[in-house]
């Protein structure tokens, strides 16, 4: 049996920490990217609605994306 040496688990556990951290920041922004990505499907398909009641037609694609 032998021991780790407390220089590499001190080295270890730092490398552990940045890499949260950075797993932190990658969540954040694609947090950030889905709200916006949701946002933009909200607009869409109300500008669709907006576009039917006033009988505006809108090419066969916009509908298409919005089931992607």
């Amino acid at each position: 049996m032998s021991l780790t040496d407390s220089q590499e688990v001190l080295s270890l556990r730092a490398r552990i920490e940045s890499l949260e951290k950075e797993l932190d920041a990658l969540r954040a922004s694609y947090n950030h990217t889905e709200f916006l990505y949701r946002c933009e499907v909200v607009v869409n398909t109300e500008l669709l609605d907006l576009c039917r009641e006033h009988g505006i037609k809108v090419r066969r694609s916009m509908f298409d994306r919005l089931r992607e």
